[in-house]
């Protein structure tokens, strides 16, 4: 059932992310169909648009229906700011103990391999 939701959400967010690319799409897939009945210009052959002007109303519209606010037109706005002040304490523990020398484990195959290549130079 999630799988269901997800792929409704999905094609909506995309639907709405590329609109403006469908439009610009169906103009291109129709555009002779547009010209000839729904061009302002089609009775003037010399002027006429090739539907460009049915594109442009198309992505005008499209363009103020995304301006118009979801909340019904409202355009109140509320902010809400969250603050929390949380007062804290810090202790300090000093140690005094002496500092533990660790040496370095050294593989003595290894280290006859590196000691071959990477050597001080002789004088």
């Amino acid at each position: 059932m999630n799988k269901w939701w997800t792929i409704v959400f999905l094609i909506g967010m995309l639907g709405q992310t590329f609109s403006k690319s469908l439009i610009v799409l169906n103009f291109k897939v129709n555009q002779k169909a547009i010209a000839a009945s729904l061009c302002q210009n089609r009775n003037k052959p010399r002027s006429c648009c090739h539907g460009k002007c049915y594109l442009t109303k198309q992505l005008n519209k499209e363009e103020k229906s995304q301006d118009i606010p979801l909340n019904g037109g409202s355009s109140l706005k509320f902010e809400v700011v969250l603050f929390s002040e949380k007062k804290v304490e810090t202790h300090y523990l000093v140690i005094n103990e002496k500092p533990v020398h660790v040496s370095r484990y050294t593989d003595p195959i290894s280290q006859r391999a590196i000691d071959a290549v990477f050597h001080p130079p002789q004088v």
